[in-house]
């Protein structure tokens, strides 16, 4: 059962100051799960993606990406604005 109802949130450490969405639940929250994404940069613009798909997206592109592994809630990974490309 959610407690968020009774947490205090702090929105820059539950967004990095900003880097994310914010998430539906507090992360003391018994329902607050986070799961691993890949935010996935190239010349100066990233987007984040589902491990799968960038891992398929970089064997079939040839291009020299930077990867970085970030833990997200669901919510917020579907909180992010659509990638419109590199």
């Amino acid at each position: 059962m959610c407690n968020c109802a009774t947490f205090c949130r702090i929105p820059d450490i539950e967004t990095d100051n900003g880097r994310w969405p914010m998430p539906r639940h507090a992360p003391m929250c018994e329902d607050y799960k986070t799961e691993r994404f890949v935010r996935v940069m190239y010349d100066g613009s990233w987007c984040v993606m589902e491990p799968d798909d960038a891992a398929d997206m970089i064997a079939d592109s040839g291009e020299e990406y930077q990867t970085e592994d970030v833990f997200l809630s669901r919510d917020q990974f579907e909180a992010l604005p659509e990638f419109s490309g590199f």
